[in-house]
């Protein structure tokens, strides 16, 4: 049977494959298990050193929390204090504090605390003499001594109580309290050898060799046998010593034999002769083997390169001596052009996908049923719909936003939001497109598919899924608007029209509000200029000082939040009150004007730009107007004549139901020329005196005639006109219409 000529090649280099690789694995192997036993030894060396320093470090930890209890904590030097009346219950809360420091300490430990003068030891499990105490002879030998010991002790026995047959091995911390000063006690802490033992065993889990660990005079921690047995004399260079400078403890670490790597390492230069000869003779052999199976590609490649000639002969030109020139060339040509060209197409896509959504719903390109669908299927976006509806999502505090993140941030924070809302609406078995329209919005399209309702509180639900993801997994907040639905994609643009303009609510319904048709009927819609008596009430209040401008700028504040209202809408507002502001106190007070100008007009600005609710708007003009107001009253204040013209004017909301009330009588009441008088009312409050009076008068002639049901005649009297007809021409020039129409005009409101 004849074979192939690839299987004819792949069983000729076949056996050079086995033999050669087989061979330079041994050598390898022999080379490698020499490395491998000076590798173990420096890892052992490491692993030590490791384990050193790991109980080095949670011993110090120990020492200093200890130091650092024997300053701080109150219940210790309670303790030590010289006073003898302690109450049971003291002795409880001073063993609750030593279980506390007991639980800071690393490794299983025990406390306990020695008062000299006293003879008392506390420990957690009670309070004891001395002499009745199982540790008493370590005890007494450590406050005996000198100085208190600077390091751990050695690996020793210790029992709490004396009647205890079972003791354990600890190794001890004695710290003399106070640290500083004449010794009133000690501290002893006392870590648990199983508990260090166990610590090495655990960092030492995966290591290759033993680790085992010595006492100052050369005695094995552990005592059981779980570790392995000392070495000998002779088995000392096997060893690595290791010796802390802290604890004084010494850290013995060897590898464990391995008979294998050693027989192997015996002959470590006899394999590298037999790898070298296996390489020398493979490349022999594969010379020969390929001379023989390269004849057959010979020939193709002579066929081939004539071909060549007769159908291109710019391309046999470049090909020079390699006969398989030619075809490469062509290939990779092919290759390259079919990859730039996918490379473009992938590249160009999302920007055509966002710049068609964009113009569809602006409505800058309308299309027919068949077009769009042709359109959507070239870009790969969905067609298969029945009705749809497009909502808008908006970054809030978008300002805030494009400070806080760099461009590249802003474009992840972007994406992930797009992959989230796809994410919940495929969870909710809708399909939706979504594209980032402006810098701050990103329209989503509802598309609904036949035989499915899709109605308002669905999509409400949705887009709420999507606020709350972002507020709780991001730090920032959005809105969105709904638009309603339509039955044909032509209509999408008046959808997200739609979508757009309740969004443009979001100053009235704050941030982070999803607003829909039904959102917005439950405000009331009205134009601007409505209201802009409201804004005038509040400038009129500061250049007459009345101090009612916290409640007319409530009330606007109110009627707007009733409204459905635009940023547009707040922006006309706030500009029209500060043109009120500087029409009022144009005058009224020298140097208010630049007041007006350089601090409380960028003041508004600022609100009028920066605020993205109507709460935040009042907040911050009502800060303004506040400190407008603060500085009239202070520029009024160090005039001379303010507090004068201020009293004129309680006189007079005094006694203004007195008929004889005059300029020449208020005047005479206060000592100064009639004319003098007017000049300086006029002044400071920008009004005459006359007008002042006859509006405090016809104020409150307005409050008897809606409020009480006296006559014209009586109201007039108790206003102080004495002729109903003067009452009459006042009020109407006043408030538009005679007294008795506009009583029935404010029953019928």
């Amino acid at each position: 049977m004849k074979l192939s000529w690839y299987y004819r090649m792949l069983l000729s280099y076949t056996p050079i494959f086995f033999v050669v690789i087989s061979i330079l694995i041994f050598s390898f192997f022999a080379v490698l298990s020499k490395t491998a036993e000076q590798q173990i030894v420096t890892t052992n060396q490491a692993v030590a050193a490791k384990i050193l320093q790991a109980i080095d470090a949670n011993l110090k930890s120990a020492e200093r929390i200890v130091i650092k209890e024997m300053y701080t904590n109150n219940a210790l030097k309670h303790f030590f204090a010289d006073r003898d009346n302690k109450a049971l219950y003291d002795y409880f809360l001073i063993s609750q504090q030593i279980d506390e420091i007991s639980s800071t300490l690393p490794f299983s430990n025990s406390i306990y605390l020695h008062k000299a003068d006293s003879g008392q030891v506390l420990s957690r499990s009670g309070i004891s003499a001395v002499e009745q105490f199982g540790d008493r002879d370590f005890l007494l030998a450590a406050y005996q001594s000198e100085s208190p010991h600077s390091v751990w002790s050695d690996p020793r026995t210790f029992k709490e109580f004396v009647h205890e047959s079972n003791d354990e091995r600890v190794v001890s911390l004695v710290k003399f309290f106070p640290d500083a000063g004449e010794k009133q006690g000690v501290i002893v802490v006392n870590i648990r050898v199983q508990a260090l033992m166990g610590f090495v065993k655990d960092l030492t889990r995966s290591d290759p060799g033993p680790i085992m660990l010595l006492a100052s005079n050369e005695q094995p921690f552990d005592v059981n046998g779980a570790m392995p047995a000392p070495p000998n004399a002779d088995q000392q260079n096997e060893w690595l010593h290791t010796r802390s400078e802290y604890t004084g403890w010494t850290y013995l670490s060897g590898a464990r034999a391995n008979e294998r790597l050693s027989l192997v390492t015996m002959f470590n230069d006899f394999w590298m002769m037999i790898g070298l000869l296996a390489i020398v003779s493979g490349l022999v052999w594969f010379t020969y083997i390929t001379h023989r199976g390269y004849k057959p590609i010979q020939a193709l490649a002579v066929r081939m390169q004539l071909y060549a000639k007769r159908l291109s002969g710019e391309l046999v030109k470049h090909s020079g001596s390699n006969e398989l020139k030619y075809i490469e060339a062509a290939i990779d040509n092919l290759l390259e052009r079919a990859g730039q060209y996918e490379q473009l197409h992938r590249d160009d896509l999302p920007m055509r996908q966002r710049q068609l959504t964009f113009e569809w719903l602006a409505g800058h390109k309308v299309m027919g049923e068949a077009e769009w669908k042709q359109e959507m299927a070239k870009l790969h976006m969905p067609t298969a719909c029945a009705r749809m509806t497009v909502a808008v999502l908006e970054i809030d505090r978008f300002a805030d936003f494009t400070k806080a993140y760099n461009s590249r941030d802003q474009y992840l924070i972007k994406f992930v939001l797009g992959n989230v809302l796809q994410e919940i609406t495929q969870n909710d078995g809708l399909v939706t497109w979504s594209e980032w329209t402006e810098p701050q919005r990103m329209a989503v399209i509802f598309y609904v598919q036949p035989n499915v309702e899709l109605g308002e509180e669905q999509l409400l639900a949705v887009m709420q899924k999507m606020r709350d993801w972002t507020a709780n997994n991001l730090e920032i907040t959005v809105s969105a608007g709904i638009g309603a639905e339509v039955p044909f994609p032509c209509e999408a643009a008046h959808s997200f029209a739609e979508a757009g303009q309740f969004l443009s609510y979001k100053p009235v319904f704050g941030m982070g509000a999803i607003i829909g048709r039904r959102e917005t009927e439950t405000k009331a819609e009205g134009p601007v200029y409505v209201h802009m008596k409201l804004a005038r009430l509040v400038a009129a209040s500061f250049r007459l000082n009345a101090g009612a401008w916290q409640a007319h700028f409530a009330e606007l504040c109110q009627v707007l939040q009733q409204g459905r209202y635009t940023k547009a809408d707040i922006e006309t507002i706030t500009n029209y009150l500060l043109h009120q502001l500087r029409k009022e106190t144009a005058g009224l007070i020298d140097g208010l004007s630049r007041v007006v100008e350089q601090e409380c007009a960028p003041q508004f600005q600022a609100a009028a730009s920066a605020a993205e609710t109507l709460d935040e708007w009042r907040e911050r003009l009502g800060s303004a107007l506040a400190s407008l107001e603060h500085t009239m009253n202070e520029m009024r204040s160090i005039k001379n004549h303010y507090s004068l013209m201020c009293s004129v004017k309680d006189y007079i909301g005094t006694h203004y139901a007195d008929p004889n009330l005059s300029l020449n009588q208020v005047s005479e009441h206060f000592g100064l020329n009639p004319r003098y008088l007017s000049k300086l009312f006029k002044e400071e409050f920008g009004e005459k005196f006359i007008d002042y009076m006859i509006k405090v008068r016809l104020e409150e002639a307005e409050k008897l005639l809606l409020n009480t049901t006296l006559t014209v005649q009586a109201i007039a009297e108790r206003v102080g006109y004495v002729h109903v007809i003067s009452f009459h021409r006042a009020f109407k020039n006043m408030f538009g219409a005679p007294p008795g129409d506009y009583r029935k005009r404010g029953e019928f409101t």
